[in-house]
């Protein structure tokens, strides 16, 4: 920057320049314009997400991000809301019994819309070979049979026992059977003169001398040996029984054997067929597969015919033992079914499905393949998963596999980790995850994660982001009209004429916080919707004008300005000190924004500074008290930097300064205060009266530039309303940085105190503007007096070092 340069004038700004308008002639005209969609303001986000939807390969996962009520999760169900997969490329998936393994459940793969079908067809033939072999056992033919292998039995059991009980007749023993009714069986009685005796009574009539000691002797050998061959012909009975069983199982066998075959036969037949002709996609390894299960079906249904043969004690026990036949589908593609599916509960067993470990009754699962519960990856394959991001980070463990099942493309069902409940034995076969993620966050979630997640680019590689303002073009303005025109017509609310139209674009431009944007944050602007057709209800007016709509404005406004309330009230109080009016020397009006998140307002502090000679350089005392963030502190050290730059490039900076927030307590961060610092220490250095009826916003860097700020109509606002309660005297105004002009966003009672004159607005470009404003004095002259003494300065400081 020349420094021998004549400063620029402030320039102040007029009531035209300051007031927004939107013509109500061109209102008219663009509410009737055709809009081409009514998707507003997010093209590229659009782009983005169809990029997503289009390509198919892995990893094309969309991360969307953005501020909330931008329309993100509308825009992309509105995209979405034709989607359809190629069915052909899909396959329902169903869970069924694992014969070779139980305890891990195998995965059968069908053509799209035909897991329904072969489910309902197996249990149809499961329900005709019971029936029929109900039928078939009750049979004259099958009982006839039945009785001859039991009779035949039962008859070589009879003569192998008389054949013992004769032999032990002989022998001078009898065969009685036990009194055990729970357990019946045979013993063998000793006869003494044909009467049966037991030993007990042997033995008194040895004692008693009425049979020898021999004799008694010889009895028991003998009854040992006839219990060594009733032992045999019990083995010989019980293989006997078993040959009788196995032929009876073989007389069910043959007899259901042609019903079960059949029956099967005609699933097979139709698997051959049906599924070959209909999709050509399939793999043939999955047909044989669903083949292989049918033969598996087929001899387990052979080898327990017996168990089915007879009546079940339990509908329970029947339930059971025709659910190990049954098939659990975990993806169906039903011509209903919604390819959209959306988890608001992202938790463990909502997304990746869960075991039951226990039945309804407590016991312990046996058709585990049965107890397998679906998730949202199941729900969502062949289409889409949209998840919020700040959902998914809150669930335990849900995020890590979430990836998991993205990197591998592979969706394992488990109990959750970290539940309570015990893991289950049961392993399912793996699935295919073909499907994909959308990811909602807000700003700047995406590049967090990209930056602290290695993987995570490799599973997101379409971020869209979505912008929270867009350009006040004629056809953005025709669009928004277009959305308002829809929440109207949902809101079943009153209708607006051209003036409210107007007012709602002017407070979406204000929401922009530009007049050369408007807000996409559309939930803000349904919001007002309904809050102006309350307000228009309450008049009982029959269309919402601009005024409804300011009057709405005002009253949200008014509900969260209470703590601008106790601060005005302050300031009529002097609790806090502040001149609006005459000049001081070191110290001026500063404007800062407090901030209730949904909430801010402007707040006048008083900035001062102290100068004298010495080396400790310029102290920002707000930070020297722990009360200052890193942006604050930078803007600080810019101010040392340009002082030195334009006063002092000739001779060392030899300098003892303070610079301070009076009366402020809190956390202070932000650069817009740094031009009301560096002229406040000027004034200091120089002993230059400043004007205390201007308060100062803007921030400065190193080349002496003033830099846009934000919240400048809040501040603007702030010192305004301090003016009143303290007196206006029609001098007063604010210094603002000429970029912000397209900021302003001022309410009628300044506009209409700038139209009379009695309040005033400057804009400035760079600091020499500012202080010719602030000093009523040329520039050349204050930097003049602001060399001398900084020379001053340090000619003092090299005498007091010497």
């Amino acid at each position: 920057m020349n420094n021998n340069a004549p400063a620029k004038k402030a320039h102040e700004l007029t009531f035209a320049e300051i007031k927004i308008d939107f013509p109500l002639e061109k209102i008219a005209k663009l509410k009737n314009t055709p809009v081409a969609s009514n998707l507003v303001g997010q093209d590229r986000a659009i782009e983005a997400i169809k990029l997503g939807i289009g390509i198919p390969c892995s990893g094309y996962n969309i991360f969307i991000m953005g501020a909330s009520g931008t329309g993100r999760r509308t825009v992309l169900l509105s995209l979405l809301k034709d989607y359809k997969p190629e069915l052909s490329q899909l396959q329902d998936i169903a869970y069924v019994y694992n014969f070779a393994k139980p305890l891990e459940p195998q995965a059968l793969f069908f053509p799209a819309g035909e897991g329904r079908t072969f489910k309902n067809l197996l249990k149809k033939a499961v329900e005709s070979i019971y029936k029929k072999t109900q039928q078939k056992i009750k049979s004259e033919s099958f009982l006839s049979e039945q009785k001859k292998i039991i009779s035949k039995a039962k008859n070589e059991e009879n003569n192998q026992i008389s054949a013992l009980e004769l032999k032990m007749l002989k022998q001078g023993f009898a065969i009685r059977n036990t009194k055990d009714e729970e357990n019946p069986s045979l013993d063998v009685i000793p006869l003494y003169k044909g009467k049966e005796t037991s030993f007990d009574e042997l033995q008194m009539m040895t004692i008693r001398k009425k049979l020898s000691e021999k004799t008694l002797n010889t009895i028991k050998e003998v009854y040992y040996s006839a219990l060594d061959e009733l032992s045999n012909l019990f083995v010989a009975l019980q293989d006997k029984q078993r040959e009788t069983d196995e032929k009876i199982k073989q007389l069910y066998k043959n007899s259901i054997e042609p019903i079960i075959k059949k029956e099967l036969a005609t699933i097979q037949a139709y698997v051959q067929e049906h599924y070959q002709v209909q999709n050509t996609t399939i793999q043939k390894e999955k047909i044989e597969s669903i083949l292989a299960y049918l033969q598996n079906i087929e001899k387990d249904l052979l080898k327990r015919t017996p168990l089915y043969g007879t009546p079940f004690k339990s509908v329970r026990q029947k339930k059971v033992f025709f659910e190990r036949y049954d098939i659990n589908l975990i993806c169906e593609h039903r011509s209903d079914k919604n390819y959209i599916i959306t988890e608001n509960l992202p938790n463990f067993s909502n997304l990746f499905g869960t075991i039951e470990s226990r039945s309804d009754d407590g016991e312990s699962v046996v058709n585990g393949h049965m107890h397998i519960r679906s998730g949202s990856v199941h729900q969502a394959l062949g289409g889409f998963l949209i998840l919020r991001l700040k959902d998914l980070l809150e669930e335990d463990d849900s995020w890590i596999y979430l990836k998991r099942v993205l990197q591998s493309n592979k969706i394992e069902i488990q109990v959750p980790p970290s539940s309570n409940h015990n893991q289950s034995i049961f392993k399912p076969e793996s699935l295919p995850a073909s499907f994909k993620v959308v990811l909602i966050g807000g700003d700047y979630t995406y590049d967090i994660l990209y930056q602290e997640d290695a993987d995570f680019y490799k599973l997101f590689k379409i971020p869209a982001e979505f912008d929270s303002v867009m350009q006040c073009t004629d056809e953005n303005i025709a669009a928004f009209i277009k959305l308002m025109d829809k929440v109207i017509q949902e809101q079943k609310s009153l209708p607006f004429d051209d003036s409210g139209y107007a007012q709602m674009l002017s407070y979406a431009s204000e929401l922009a916080e530009s007049r050369n944007l408007l807000t996409t944050q559309f939930t803000m602007i349904a919001d007002m919707i309904a809050e102006s057709n309350f307000t228009a209800q309450k008049k009982e007016q029959s269309i919402i004008t601009a005024e409804t709509v300011q009057d709405s404005i005002n009253r949200r406004k008014y509900l969260y300005s209470l703590p601008q309330q106790k601060f005005a009230e302050m300031i009529g109080e002097k609790e806090i000190l502040i001149d609006v009016s005459g000049k001081k020397i070191g110290k001026l009006n500063g404007l800062a924004v407090e901030e209730r998140g949904y909430h801010c307002f402007g707040a006048p502090v008083s900035i001062s500074a102290q100068a004298s000679p010495g080396n400790s350089g310029v102290i920002n005392i707000e930070r020297e008290a722990g009360l200052s963030g890193e942006i604050y502190d930078k803007a600080h050290l810019i101010i040392t930097s340009l002082l030195r730059e334009k006063f002092a490039q000739d001779f060392q900076l030899a300098i003892s300064a303070a610079v301070c927030f009076e009366q402020s307590y809190s956390w202070v961060d932000g650069d817009s205060a740094s031009v009301a610092e560096f002229l406040a220490l000027l004034s200091a250095i120089g002993k230059i009266p400043l004007r205390q009826d201007i308060a100062v916003t803007g921030s400065l860097n190193q080349l002496g530039m003033i830099q846009p700020i934000g919240g400048v109509s809040e501040k603007i606002i702030g010192f305004y309303d301090t003016c009143c309660i303290i007196g206006l005297t029609g001098s007063q105004g604010v210094m603002i940085p000429a970029s912000n002009k397209n900021n302003l966003f001022l309410p009628d009672r300044i506009l209409n105190s700038i139209k009379d004159g009695s309040f005033h607005i400057w804009t400035i470009g760079d600091i020499d503007e500012g202080i010719e404003l602030m000093s009523s004095q040329p520039y050349e002259v204050i930097q003049k007096k602001v060399r001398n003494v900084l020379k001053e300065f340090c000619e003092k400081v090299k005498k007091n070092t010497q």
